[in-house]
């Protein structure tokens, strides 16, 4: 097979770095990003620091006559739109289709690329194959006056669908595997649990977060752990108003994690919560909570749970601790 030409949007930053150094042994990478005249160093887990080590242009410097992607990488934070109408109308001067693979976390994304290529293409985006991908590594990022320091531990975790467009996935798949990742396929009509699954992690300890509370320090903390619980049972409620439904992953079962809260008291969570902050703190390996997006995290559950007709007042008092 023919190597895949990928340009990974969001070099510089934790995902997109990982992603770069991950794939360049197995296809030909771009980076595309904003910080590229620093050095960028990749630390994974009981390995020593290593150059990135890919070719690396800024947004306005990519001329597709030298570099014309297969697939386009999207690994930055939401939202989405913006970078995706301004890649891909240049894609559609040059007359080309790439795959577009979203990394963000949140439900949003998927609506949003839509949104945009359907205004870019008109109906001519179904020639776009759409794919939407969950990691499960958490990343840090430690950024100096010269370099940047990503690091993360192995084997690199994913799951992943398509969304819409032609064709399968299976040289999607070969390409994961080259790699050396583990991942897990979803069919196309389960995507939508998939992200509604991966935003049911992603929002335990954003509460703490909020205080400035770690996972650990947040569970110990009666209240706080209220708060937590709180946040998940008013997401589970209008998740399954909405008519989805959750999935589980490999090392998380969610499907069993959201039937105990949705159906036990907060009393009981309460007396086993140190041990459920260890089981956390270890998966997350100390990284803490990014509150930048909180808007597609917490926010977005408040603002399913209005079109619903929900409250979700909790998750309103999180959002509102971050967006005064």
């Amino acid at each position: 097979m023919q190597e895949k030409k990928i340009a990974v949007i969001g070099v510089g930053g934790r995902t997109g770095t990982m992603f770069c150094f991950e794939l360049k042994e197995v296809a030909n990478v771009l980076g595309v990003g904003q910080e590229i005249e620093k050095q960028l160093l990749v630390e994974r887990k009981k390995e020593r620091v290593k150059n990135l080590d890919v070719r690396m242009v800024s947004g306005s410097q990519w001329s597709l006559n030298d570099f014309s992607p297969d697939i386009i990488f999207l690994a930055i934070k939401n939202p989405v739109g913006p970078a995706i109408k301004y890649y891909y109308q240049r894609m559609k001067e040059k007359g080309i289709f790439p795959t577009l693979i979203l990394s963000q976390n949140g439900a949003a994304a998927i609506s949003d690329s839509i949104s945009v290529l359907k205004e870019i293409f008109g109906s001519d985006y179904e020639k776009i194959r759409i794919v939407k991908l969950s990691l499960f590594n958490p990343i840090d990022r430690k950024q100096q006056k010269t370099e940047i320091i990503v690091n993360y531990s192995l084997p690199i975790r994913i799951s992943f669908g398509k969304v819409s467009g032609p064709g399968n996935l299976k040289d999607i798949q070969l390409l994961f595997k080259k790699a050396g990742f583990e991942t897990t396929e979803f069919s196309q009509d389960k995507i939508r649990d998939m992200e509604f699954s991966k935003l049911f992690l992603n929002l335990i300890g954003i509460a703490s977060a909020t205080k400035g509370l770690s996972i650990e320090q947040g569970f110990k903390d009666r209240e706080s752990f209220k708060e937590e619980i709180w946040v998940l049972k008013e997401y589970i409620r209008v998740v399954k108003s909405s008519a989805n439904s959750f999935v589980n992953f490999p090392h998380y079962p969610v499907k069993l994690f959201t039937l105990l809260i949705e159906i036990l008291s907060t009393k009981l969570p309460l007396l086993f919560r140190r041990n459920i902050a260890k089981i956390i703190t270890k998966g997350r390996e100390g990284k803490p909570k990014d509150l930048t997006e909180i808007k597609y995290y917490n926010g977005f559950v408040v603002d399913l749970g209005k079109k619903l007709g929900i409250p979700t007042p909790i998750n309103q008092k999180i959002v509102n601790r971050v967006l005064k």
